[in-house]
């Protein structure tokens, strides 16, 4: 089984990984408004913080501040982390109301917005799967189903039908 620090039992049996189906693996993922551009947001709730990309802060003209005490970024898994240096107040504005939040500046990969937990609670968001929308503080936004492949977790597309909603 490899070299761990954990005495993990083994059965001895090797076995494939259950396969999920597409659908249950949707994300929801909506389309925000931070300054004056258009950020393609997760809204993720195991995430402890909010945050938008360098290029998106630098296409959308937000003017950061750099962090006194830089912060570590722990993702989900042992030794996976990232360093945030900057971070800036902006107003982003989600069905129709405007929201000043913090948010850090993190080196996202397909998103340029992630919306974490703090961010939710304060705002009483609901992550409505059954619907695919976001409703926050009861206001209901349509949400775009983007589907994670298996084997190559980059590749990821979302459905025409969806992306007509959001338009």
């Amino acid at each position: 089984m490899g070299t761990t620090a954990h005495r993990i039992k083994s059965s001895g049996r090797k076995r494939e990984r259950p396969l999920v189906e597409p659908e249950d693996k949707e994300c929801l993922v909506t389309w925000t408004k931070v300054g004056d551009l258009k950020a393609w947001t997760l809204w993720d709730s195991g995430s402890t913080t909010s945050g938008i990309t360098p290029s998106y802060a630098e296409l959308a003209n937000i003017i950061v501040d750099t962090l006194e005490t830089p912060h570590i970024l722990q993702l989900g898994t042992v030794g996976s982390r990232s360093i945030i240096k900057f971070g800036a107040d902006v107003a982003i504005s989600i069905g129709g109301r405007s929201h000043l939040s913090y948010v850090d500046v993190v080196n996202f990969d397909h998103y340029d917005m992630i919306i974490g937990t703090p961010f939710m609670r304060k705002n009483k968001v609901l992550l409505d799967f059954q619907d695919n929308r976001v409703i926050i503080n009861g206001a209901s936004i349509p949400a775009v189903k983007v589907e994670m492949k298996d084997g190559d977790p980059r590749l990821r597309r979302y459905r025409a039908t969806d992306k007509k909603k959001q338009e």
